[in-house]
């Protein structure tokens, strides 16, 4: 009874910021790596003289490696030590980020990003187990805050940094620049970071193994089901099908085996912690919409308004600003102010920055989308933060790595299909706009008709012959059909997202305030 409460009050001996720093740097560095490579694929691809469809295997297999692993997390900390487990994975991060960056062909750079995923995958369930360990409960708020740069600036960053690092230097270093700093975190963790007696080496464990061979079916063929499905025509496509079928299959049967095994590869008991489900299904959801907004804005600037990569990833800059200043109002507000009305302020101020981008239109300049920008950065950070000290307060210290690595897992999986949405939103949205405004195309409309008659008439005083300029007319009717059609997509794309962040209100009320309770 008493080790047992030992256990629960177990607290670091090293300074809880220095903790925190050590930790974030390890978190920053491969959330970094999410985003970071994909500014530079066309130049990647120009090196190993592959498609541009090839160089995104570069991104998902990434993706998939990073996903693998993090169920694992739990039982390789137990077998290992957590702390000899975490500078492991930070090795090998740095090591796969070598390798990438020296890559000879496009196989060994896909073997780098393998082994880069599988040691970065599991970096931030072990960093937030063990923030959550060494804050008390009623300063948790402030480590997570602290804590979230990482999470949140990082994929924001990585597009902006990765575009100035390729045009200015070379490709390799968007994988060369991770190196130095898992070096620096490397170390600070071997200084500072301890085991708390329950995640010490306790030897070789039963290892569920049917469950992690359906857990790496499941995650490979959904990753590149959501990676491929919008150039394949989704389920139109017999690929896609297939893929869809074996990742549902292998889902339900991984539940299934992971419910009746004893010693499965991860708890899923832990969900019937009301608490962390519904938290965890608050920040998957958020989640989801941050890495949409930063896919989504980018694809508009490069596709109608002509901007470059570099340009249009310094176009979500502000959204970083927003992120540090909500990052620091969460850690002083934390302790003030009830966790839940800093949630629910974060879902109105995202919800007015998409009905703002909702305003788009085809003269617009890089000012206007400062202010939504901000507010997106601002007001997931305000969701995120709070809805993670919220989702955790529950969770004992023992169930903490299992819980943050089911957390992320699901974070990964939302994060996925909020990126992958914006592809079908747009294109279905496209379709649909294009329909009704093919329909008013007609010389029974009297506008239409006059437009066409100025277009042939002007042509014609350019020295063309009445059918070349009523060709010439009608293509550039029909491209501004497109264009319109598309820039209409992407305004109720973002309607369609402004709703969506509106289902963390009813999941909100259904939570208990974020302070641990007495007893």
């Amino acid at each position: 009874m008493s080790e047992a409460l030992a256990e629960e009050v177990w607290r670091p001996k090293t300074n809880k910021w220095i903790i925190t720093l050590s930790v974030m740097i390890a978190t920053f560095v491969d959330t970094l790596n999410s985003s970071i490579a994909n500014v530079a694929l066309k130049y990647i691809a120009g090196s190993y003289s592959i498609s541009d469809d090839e160089s995104l295997w570069i991104i998902t297999m990434f993706l998939i490696a990073c996903s693998i692993l993090l169920p694992a997390t739990d039982w390789c900390s137990k077998v290992f030590g957590r702390k000899k487990f975490f500078l492991f994975c930070i090795a090998l991060f740095a090591g796969a980020s070598f390798l990438c960056g020296i890559a000879p062909n496009f196989e060994i750079m896909i073997l780098g990003r393998i082994l880069q995923g599988l040691g970065g995958g599991c970096l931030l369930p072990i960093s937030q187990a063990i923030i959550f360990e060494s804050f008390p409960p009623e300063e948790q708020g402030k480590g997570v805050a602290v804590f979230g740069v990482g999470i949140l600036l990082a994929p924001i960053i990585g597009p902006i940094l990765g575009g100035w690092l390729t045009t200015n230097l070379s490709w390799n270093w968007v994988f060369f620049i991770s190196v130095p700093v898992s070096i620096l975190s490397f170390f600070m963790v071997m200084a500072f970071i301890e085991d708390p007696p329950y995640m010490k080496a306790q030897g070789m464990l039963p290892f569920d193994t049917l469950g992690f061979l359906l857990l790496i079916v499941w995650i490979s063929s959904f990753q590149v089901m959501v990676d491929n499905g919008q150039k394949n025509g989704w389920f139109d496509s017999a690929y896609i099908c297939k893929l869809g079928i074996v990742s549902l299959i292998s889902f339900i049967v991984l539940i299934w085996w992971e419910l009746k095994n004893k010693k499965p590869l991860f708890d899923l008991r832990i969900f019937k912690n009301f608490q962390f489900t519904v938290g965890q299904a608050m920040i998957a959801l958020a989640m989801g919409i941050v890495f949409a907004s930063v896919a989504i804005l980018p694809r508009f600037l490069q596709s109608l308004m002509g901007y470059d990569a570099y340009l249009s990833g310094l176009a979500s800059g502000p959204m970083g600003v927003g992120s540090m200043s909500g990052i620091a109002l969460s850690g002083i507000l934390s302790d003030k102010i009830d966790p839940k009305k800093l949630v629910f302020t974060g879902v109105i101020l995202v919800f007015i920055a998409c009905m703002m981008f909702a305003g788009l239109n085809l003269t617009i300049a890089i000012p206007n989308v400062i202010l939504p920008n901000i507010l997106i950065g601002m007001g997931s950070t305000f969701i995120i933060i709070p809805s993670t000290t919220i989702t955790f307060v529950k969770v004992s210290n023992e169930d903490m790595t299992n819980a943050s690595s089911l957390q992320n897992l699901t974070k990964n999986v939302l994060s996925a299909i909020g990126t992958s949405s914006v592809g079908v939103f747009v294109s279905s949205y496209s379709q649909i706009h294009q329909t009704y405004l093919v329909d008013r195309l007609t010389l029974l409309n009297n506008n239409f008709s006059e437009r066409i008659s100025f277009l042939v008439s002007s042509f014609m005083q350019t020295g063309m012959d009445r059918m070349t300029a009523e060709i010439a007319a009608n293509s550039m009717i029909y491209k501004q059909l497109i264009q319109q059609s598309m820039l209409s997509a992407y305004i109720s794309t973002y309607k369609t997202y402004a709703l969506l962040v509106l289902i963390v209100i009813p999941l909100l009320i259904l939570l208990s305030k974020g302070k641990a309770e007495d007893g």
